[in-house]
């Protein structure tokens, strides 16, 4: 009897505990629905460091997209640009007008104001659109008025450059304390009188107001909630150092679209290996990135139910030249250097799905020459492919001598030995940039690889201390928006031209801006700073193209650095687990691994695919649903 009792209490133990199992894998615990979730990787802070203040060290991670908002959400490769908390968008003359979406919420219950968008700007006011403002003004709860500076830029650049910030990420109701203060000491900023001179909303910050901006911001950094309070469709629940969990914020303003109600979100850690893992196993519904040929074809063999969307990415892997180091400040050396690469090996190690090119560095992606290089300038730029026998009569020619062990001697008869400088946690530089120095040096240009800490890289490569004659990064690369001004600044003012050692003025009204006066195509000298600070301002596409074309035909010539392939990404899409992916037609012609494609429409949809291009645009669109 005893034993009939202990049997049945065993059985109806385990009916119990298959019953809890089945309940929690199939119910949200209400009403018997069953719960939808969408699974991802992505990393953050670790626990205890995390916190909800986005511009805290970190920031919150891969919850981002999904909780934070702009006006706007610019699609990094393709300049689309969907409206999300912006209702309208009107010019009218030196003035910008955004009517704000009513009803949005923050994610605390608190509205959503033109308030709200004026605190962004107020405490974050590096912001690059403030240095082109002479205001910004809540003109009601759900108006908002940006004033420009006069004169101000063309209405295609005030759009792109309101559209790239993320207006919902500093509510006024939890941090007015630090804004009120930035407004006041704003206040105290007289305006500038040079017109060259740069500032947010046209003012001149002395010492004693930045002093007291930076300490107001430093205690801004600290003063962030546990989570992250957004306008967006997702709400932060819980983060631990390996998982991060999500559920739906009921009220988002398109929250009838947001066909999930949570999300998970998987850290796998440094190894990339351990991602793919994921996506081998079926364990994400997303992921993104391209590994090499192998591991596609693995994984794409292994798991029926995965498809890889490859997309072009607006940056090429590439080094720029050291031009304060000889022999790199001969412009024919350089060139010398660009045809000695076999840039097709390269690619193949590196990212074998890459786009190859056809000039030394042209300061845009090569995707964009057709856009924004003039057929006549184009056909003017030097070709360069792979060619030793070129290289080696540029240096037969500058009077380098090449000795009976193959190595290459200069003028004075010193062997050189080159170092190409890279920061060893990025991905995608090592490999190709090892490729590259053994190249060199198979060549007769004897050069190492030298892969450093992240932290200490670019403090070695710019000009205080300069101790590499080529630096790896990401070259012609637009970040923020498509539109190849932005690349071009990317490398004339910014981290890539101090990588080169580009001049700049030491002294004068002029400090610090870059002085480079270069011929262009029709020999006319070009004011490269200049022509950069005026491109914003032309009203004529025509003339910008103009401008950018010379500016690609000077970078080239010059052979300031070298491209050594456009980078291809991706994306990985679970096909069993979620509808709404693009180019369904095609899953099937191309064993579900997709090309890239040319075609506007869904060259568009796949960008779209791409977080860091796109943020969540196919959720908020409510293009995604489970299956």
């Amino acid at each position: 009897m005893k034993m009939q009792r202990r049997k049945w209490l065993i059985f109806l133990f385990a009916s119990l505990l298959l019953i809890g199992m089945f309940l929690s894998g199939c119910q949200s615990g209400k009403n018997g629905k069953r719960e939808t979730v969408w699974r991802q990787s992505g990393g953050w802070p670790k626990p205890p460091l995390f916190q909800g203040n986005n511009f805290a060290n970190g920031g919150v991670g891969a919850a981002y997209p999904f909780v934070f908002e702009g006006l706007f959400q610019n699609v990094r490769f393709t300049d689309k640009q969907y409206f999300r908390l912006a209702e309208s968008l009107e010019h009218q003359g030196n003035k910008t007008i955004v009517k704000i979406k009513s009803g949005v919420k923050w994610n605390d219950g608190e509205p959503f104001t033109s308030k709200d968008v004026w605190a962004y700007y107020t405490l974050n006011n590096g912001a690059e659109v403030t240095k082109y403002l002479e205001s910004i003004e809540a003109v009601d709860d759900l108006t908002i008025a940006f004033n420009w500076r006069d004169p101000s830029p063309a209405e295609h650049m005030k759009q792109l450059f309101i559209g790239q910030d993320g207006h919902g990420t500093i509510p006024y109701h939890l941090y007015h304390k630090y804004v009120d203060k930035a407004a006041e000491l704003l206040k105290k900023a007289k305006p500038f009188t040079e017109p060259n001179k740069e500032g947010p909303f046209g003012l001149e910050i002395k010492d004693e107001v930045r002093e007291a901006m930076d300490e107001n911001w430093r205690d801004f950094l600290k003063a962030g909630p546990d989570f992250p309070v957004g306008t967006g469709p997702f709400i932060v629940k819980k983060v631990t150092a390996s998982d991060m969990l999500l559920e739906k914020n009921p009220n988002y303003w398109n929250v009838e679209n947001i066909h999930f109600d949570k999300i998970t979100i998987k850290n796998p850690g440094p190894d990339p290996s351990a991602g793919f893992a994921l996506v081998r196993s079926g364990n994400v519904d997303w992921f993104d990135g391209t590994p090499p040929r192998d591991i596609i074809e693995s994984i794409l063999k292994l798991n029926k139910d995965i498809a890889h969307y490859k997309m072009l990415d607006p940056a090429s892997v590439g080094m720029v030249f050291n031009l304060d180091r000889p022999p790199f400040d001969n412009k024919d050396f350089r060139k010398a250097i660009v045809y000695a690469l076999d840039r097709k090996k390269i690619r193949e190690i590196g990212n074998y799905y890459g786009q190859e090119s056809d000039v030394s560095m042209a300061g845009m992606p090569q995707s964009e020459f057709d856009n924004w290089i003039t057929p006549e300038i184009r056909d003017q730029m030097e070709k360069f492919t792979h060619n030793p026998e070129k290289a080696a009569e540029i240096l037969t020619n500058l009077g380098w001598t090449k000795g009976s062990n193959g190595i290459w001697r200069d003028p004075e008869g010193k062997v050189h030995e080159f170092i190409i400088g890279v920061n060893g946690g990025w991905q995608n530089g090592p490999i190709p940039g090892q490729v590259a120095a053994e190249q060199l040096t198979e060549f007769g240009l004897p050069t190492k690889l030298i892969a450093v800490d992240g932290t200490v890289y670019f403090d070695n490569a710019a000009k205080d201390k300069g101790k590499y004659d080529m630096s790896m990064d990401w070259v012609d690369v637009s970040w923020g928006f498509m539109f190849p001004w932005n690349s071009m600044r990317n490398y004339y003012w910014w981290g890539l031209g101090q990588m080169g050692h580009l001049p700049r003025y030491e002294s004068g009204e002029k400090q610090n801006r870059l002085n480079l006066h270069l011929p262009g195509p029709d020999g006319k000298v070009i004011d490269i700073d200049q022509m950069l600070r005026d491109i914003p301002y032309m009203n004529s596409v025509e003339e910008q193209k103009e401008a950018l074309s010379k500016l690609a035909w000077i970078t080239n010539e010059n052979a300031m650095g070298m491209v050594l392939f456009q980078n291809v990404t991706g994306a990985w899409a679970n096909l069993k687990t979620v509808t709404g992916w693009p180019r369904v037609d095609e899953i099937e012609k191309y064993n579900r691994d997709m090309p890239v494609t040319t075609v506007p429409e869904d060259l568009q949809q796949v960008a779209d695919l791409n977080q860091g291009f796109s943020g969540i645009t196919p959720f908020v669109e409510g293009r995604y649903a489970p299956k």
